[in-house]
């Protein structure tokens, strides 16, 4: 490479890395402007505010939680590449927002409402978790523009997985998102890493952390423990039994995946923790209770489930990310499957069974036997949901957006100036 040096020591690379970015300036541009065009022409006709009184300073307090979570929780959980901080952290409220705007849009209008609400912001930061669980894993790989697009579809999708097929036709129990967040998510990422192909670049070799970005990513990680409460019982506000059972249950399942995480990551490395396990399956325990979390499991019950999300996590790093690369070609750069994907499988394959244990619930649409059956109905139909359209959104933001060989992977001096 050639290099050219400015009077600040600051190297600027002479070639592909220093052009791409111009090159899709005008397509990356386009998207988020028409977007903003259009988002603001369907608010301004169709939508309005909700009654005054629908509205608690609660509700204000949950939105800013999970913002938190979003913008600082996966934002910085997701520096751990050592050269991609600020595409973790910068792009991350970029598809945040374009996300929640269409979500605001979409998810109303399926859900037969034109009015913007607290709820409805909040139901808008749902759908940008599971964007940016999806963003995990093909962080550092895929475009800002292939980010964008697939941004936008995701929001679609989404909705009408949760809309239309979970709550609507199913009326599966879900109130943290184990099925429609955590796994759509995960599982619509996954299909897009199949989608882009293997990782065949030079610059693969850049999918590394060092000590300062792990600590980074640590710190997300901790954003994330504290908040995953307010994010599960975030719907629950006004019914205080509800809320509280969310809140115990989630903080106990997070207890049970921590003490899991350190204990397995430990035995698997010769006495040593690895930083990727407690970054990630220390939060486990929040991704599986949530199909649970507002049934009165007991809080044994809930530590159980944290415990074993926590295990299984640890287990998908050590061995399922290396054999998804080796036999399927699948590069999922944050492990958003062994985070996200197999935890949240796990919670909703439990509820089957767990829906007894409250049968009577007055928030649960269906009886006992009924109930279970719509439980693994959510959960294989959202599977197949995050696979396909997940795929296909990914092929056809490559058909419109070609993916380029022609620039580095995993490095935050192709899109932003002035980078070391």
């Amino acid at each position: 490479m050639n290099y050219i040096a400015n009077e600040g020591t600051r190297l600027l690379e002479k070639g592909s890395n220093s052009n791409i970015a111009a090159s899709m300036s005008g397509s990356l541009g386009t998207v988020i402007g028409v977007l903003q065009v259009a988002a603001l022409a369907v608010i301004i006709r169709l939508f309005s505010y909700d009654d005054v009184n629908a509205f608690t300073t609660e509700k204000y307090i949950i939105f800013r939680d999970i913002m938190v979570m979003l913008l600082l929780g996966f934002g910085f959980l997701m520096t751990f590449l050592d050269k991609y901080g600020l595409g973790a952290v910068g792009l991350t409220m970029l598809f945040t927002v374009l996300n929640m705007e269409c979500n605001l849009i979409v998810e109303n209008v399926l859900s037969g409402s034109t009015q913007i609400s607290m709820d409805s912001m909040i139901n808008a930061e749902f759908s940008a978790a599971a964007l940016l669980i999806s963003f995990g894993a093909l962080i550092g790989r895929a475009t800002p523009i292939q980010m964008c697009f697939i941004s936008i579809l995701e929001a679609i999708f989404y909705a009408i997985n949760k809309v239309i097929v979970v709550n609507g036709l199913i009326k599966a129990e879900d109130v943290g998102g184990t099925i429609t967040i955590h796994m759509f998510g995960a599982y619509f990422g996954l299909a897009c890493a199949a989608a882009l192909g293997p990782q065949q670049k030079e610059s693969a070799c850049k999918n590394t952390s060092s000590r300062v970005s792990d600590v980074f990513a640590l710190v997300g990680t901790t954003l994330l423990w504290v908040y995953w409460p307010s994010f599960v019982s975030a719907t629950e506000t006004d019914v205080p039994e509800n809320e509280m059972h969310c809140l115990i249950n989630t903080i106990m399942a997070l207890i049970g995946s921590t003490g899991a995480t350190f204990f397995l990551s430990q035995q698997l490395n010769g006495g040593k923790f690895d930083a990727v396990h407690v970054q990630n399956s220390t939060l486990a325990g929040g991704v599986a209770i949530g199909a649970t979390a507002r049934l009165a499991l007991g809080p044994g019950v809930a530590f159980l489930i944290g415990l074993l999300a926590g295990l299984v996590s640890v287990l998908g790093y050590f061995y399922s990310s290396p054999f998804l690369e080796e036999k399927f070609g699948i590069y999922d750069t944050c492990g958003v499957g062994n985070l996200h994907g197999y935890p949240s499988v796990l919670g909703g394959l439990l509820s089957i069974l767990l829906v007894y244990v409250d049968i009577d619930a007055d928030f649960l649409f269906h009886g006992a036997g009924v109930q279970s059956l719509m439980q693994l109905l959510a959960v294989v139909a959202t599977l197949v949901m995050g696979v396909v359209t997940g795929y296909l959104s990914t092929k056809v933001t490559n058909m419109i957006f070609r993916y380029s060989d022609e620039h580095e992977d995993y490095e935050d001096s192709v899109w932003w100036i002035d980078v070391d």
